[in-house]
């Protein structure tokens, strides 16, 4: 998948779920602070969509930067969620693996790091985006969102055992706590890469599967389409039906 292609499936993503909400209230000093932080992610993304990646890279590192300065000296685990199923699921993992006390707390600190990995994607510095992508997923690592990120960039990097198993990763946690409203985008997200990475090995038969899966939620899919006729020529072309 090109850079260009990455920017319209940025701009779906983007537009159809849109950022999550920080979920406090506006009348203390911290949820004034969060509602900084909020703003500046949203003015970073509408500069990303705007094309003007370098630039969003700042708005996203104020946010993150602050983020860090107020859990510095917090002895807690921290994670980020954006569903209720997704922060039981880190509630009740540090339970069983007796990590002591874990506390949820803002997505918008893990998507500060999303982010700004996307605007290095699109400025094709994959290293740094990577070790972005990392850190958001070390705050959220069932987010399937971030999964695809990453997913994304072994992609490029052609290490197709890593991206399948991550693409798939994506899958599992879009099925199982992405939020209702926005559970059939990030499932057709982790499909279309599954069915590229497919491509790449050669197994046009489950590759097809994979992008029919994201016509059944979405007829007008324009990418799992393209992909789809790709597929169909490349077993017209091999003899295949």
């Amino acid at each position: 998948m090109h850079m260009n292609i990455f920017r319209i499936v940025l701009l779906i993503i983007i537009l159809a779920i849109g950022l999550p909400s920080h979920g406090t209230s506006a009348e203390s000093p911290v949820a004034d602070q969060d509602e900084v932080n909020a703003q500046l992610l949203s003015d970073g993304s509408d500069l990303l969509i705007a094309g003007r990646p370098k630039e969003a890279i700042e708005y996203f590192e104020k946010a993150a930067v602050d983020y860090e300065e107020k859990y510095k000296n917090d002895a807690t685990k921290i994670f980020c969620a954006r569903s209720e199923e997704e922060t039981m699921l880190y509630l009740l993992q540090a339970a069983i693996n007796k990590d002591g006390n874990t506390k949820v707390v803002s997505a918008d600190w893990a998507y500060a790091y999303y982010m700004k990995a996307i605007a290095l994607i699109d400025l094709g510095k994959l290293s740094e985006a990577k070790v972005s992508m990392e850190r958001a997923l070390t705050l959220s690592p069932s987010n399937s969102v971030f999964l695809s990120g990453l997913g994304h960039i072994y992609q490029y990097e052609k290490n197709w055992p890593m991206a399948l198993q991550i693409y798939q990763r994506a899958e599992e946690a879009a099925n199982a706590y992405s939020p209702p409203e926005s559970r059939n985008v990030e499932l057709s997200r982790a499909w279309r890469g599954i069915g590229y990475v497919y491509v790449e090995l050669n197994k046009i038969d489950e590759a097809e599967k994979m992008f029919r899966q994201c016509l059944e939620l979405d007829k007008y899919d324009q990418i799992a389409l393209k992909e789809l006729r790709y597929v169909q020529d490349l077993r017209a072309k091999s003899g295949g039906r």
